[in-house]
């Protein structure tokens, strides 16, 4: 079982079975960005992938409340703020990546 590299997670757009979908461009262009740097940009789904990739509960929460800041929408939990840009776990069952 093969497992996703933190860029294909990060800036992933979908699954077809085993096959993540990752964005090539944005990839290339912010790959090597943080966490909070991908926030600083304007990419919060890539921020919070990034976050949960690396399984920083302190990041997480620091994003949420930074997004909510930003929108004026009060998340109920984190559950709720991954919803919103969703982004859930990292799928162990990945098998291939495809860059579009």
């Amino acid at each position: 079982m093969a497992f996703m590299t933190r860029n294909a997670f990060v800036f992933c757009i979908g699954y077809n079975g085993g096959t993540a979908i990752v964005d090539r461009k944005l990839e290339a262009r912010f790959g090597r960005l943080k966490t909070r740097e991908l926030f600083a940009q304007g990419l919060y789904k890539p921020a919070l992938a990034s976050a949960l990739f690396a399984k920083s509960q302190e990041d997480v929460a620091w994003l949420k409340a930074e997004y909510e800041k930003k929108t004026g929408i009060p998340l109920r939990d984190i559950d709720t703020f991954q919803r919103t840009l969703g982004v859930g776990e990292v799928f162990s069952g990945i098998q291939r990546t495809s860059f579009l």
